[in-house]
């Protein structure tokens, strides 16, 4: 074999036949997820989401049927995509849900935990857990749109396919004092890995996730970044069988009621569109997109009170 064929990337083929491989030869793996319509904001402070983001580093490390593939934080519910066994996983929820309500009570807070309960699904093909990963990876985003999926802080997104947000450390576990290690984790057990890296206040999640299977998953780091960009039907899919409520951009929300304008009326000029039409669209964007009265008002030039009396509201 001459050297050329050797030294040649890999084809678009062998690199699907590689991620499949690796799907099949590792798992089980789920997703699991927490209500964010039913449960009160959970996360309020920067202090509160760093907290967080220490509380999934120390329950990873004390689950070891678990492997954490990826995961993200929001106000008011928490998204993590795991390698292990169903009943390993709720246990490690089981610890953090334990471990949240301590946390709430030393600082002088109630919080009623009751509907804080964790939804774990199974994860069946690569596809899937492709989606998932992007899902949970853009998840931040999309609430706050000053940010994108490589910006959010309170998840692992932002050190997927990017080496130097892996290679940052402000200090390690072990050069930590022992007062600094309780404050970190709220506990007098301190007991975590010492080579483990902390940045920005929190473990960092380089140190504890299994980024390098995450990303085996996909082809490359292109095909990585189409689907957290665009694969906007594939993450409705997911939110519906989550029970998790969905959000899409503007660009996002424009682009699909383009398609399904063309698609059912043949034109996508949504403008030019007759008011029955525009009726059925809105009910469309509302029912199964989650968007907002001023999202239907922006993109189909329908006033808002219309919207209102058509919605029922």
């Amino acid at each position: 074999m001459n050297d050329t064929k050797l030294n040649r990337p890999p084809s678009f083929g062998e690199r699907e036949r590689q991620c499949e491989e690796l799907f099949l030869s590792r798992g089980p793996f789920f997703h699991l997820c927490t209500p964010g319509d039913d449960t009160l904001i959970l996360f309020e402070s920067e202090e509160d989401f760093c907290f967080s983001m220490n509380l999934i580093a120390l329950v990873a490390h004390l689950t070891p049927g678990v492997r954490i593939i990826t995961f993200e934080v929001m106000g008011s519910h928490i998204h993590i995509v795991a390698e292990g066994a169903a009943s390993s996983l709720k246990d490690g929820f089981g610890q953090i849900r334990k471990r949240l309500y301590r946390y709430y009570h030393s600082t002088g807070r109630v919080r009623n935990l009751d509907d804080f309960q964790a939804n774990i699904i199974p994860i069946g093909d690569l596809a899937f857990l492709r989606n998932s990963i992007a899902y949970v990876n853009r998840n931040g985003y999309l609430v706050h749109p000053e940010h994108t999926p490589f910006s959010y802080p309170w998840g692992a997104n932002r050190f997927y396919f990017n080496p130097d947000a892996k290679r940052r450390n402000d200090r390690y576990y072990r050069d930590l004092t022992y007062d600094e290690k309780r404050h970190l984790f709220r506990s007098n057990s301190i007991e975590y890995p010492e080579r483990h890296a902390l940045v920005d206040g929190y473990i960092s999640p380089a140190s504890f996730c299994d980024l390098e299977l995450g990303e085996g998953l996909f082809r490359n780091a292109r095909h990585y970044f189409s689907l957290v960009s665009r694969s906007v039907e594939g993450y409705q899919d997911i939110a519906k069988l989550l029970g998790d409520q969905f959000f899409c951009t503007d660009d996002e929300l424009f682009t699909i009621v383009r398609q399904i304008s063309k698609d059912k009326y043949g034109s996508s000029r949504l403008d030019t569109l007759p008011p029955e039409c525009k009726k059925a669209l809105a009910k469309t964007m509302y029912y199964e997109y989650k968007a907002s009265s001023q999202q239907i008002h922006r993109m189909l030039r329908v006033p808002e009170s219309d919207i209102r009396l058509l919605l029922g509201k």
